[in-house]
């Protein structure tokens, strides 16, 4: 992938993506973005912000499903929702970046 792993890619892969331990976290990161391989290295290289957009949209609708509105939380909540998903998302198997 083109670029730096984060923790918010992993856990689209988790919770959006369905990952599951016998596959790579960017084949259910581009499942969670609703795009392929191709699609993403295509949109890296043409610089014009569609894959930070589709991520973005990943993130809210994680966050959505999750049972929380980015436009009205609070920083709070938010690092709270987002310590339990990365537990959960540890519990399934996954491994975050260093």
């Amino acid at each position: 992938m083109g670029t730096k792993a984060s923790v918010e890619m992993y856990l689209c892969a988790f919770h959006l993506g369905k990952w599951e331990p016998d596959e790579s976290v960017e084949d259910a990161y581009y499942r969670a973005l609703n795009v392929t391989a191709a699609q993403s290295h295509n949109m890296l290289k043409d610089h014009d912000g569609a894959l930070q957009e589709k991520h973005a949209d990943a993130v809210d609708r994680m966050y959505e499903a999750a049972g929380l509105t980015l436009k009205t939380v609070s920083e709070a909540e938010k690092a709270s929702l987002r310590l339990r998903l990365i537990d959960e998302a540890r519990k399934g198997g996954m491994r975050f970046p260093a």
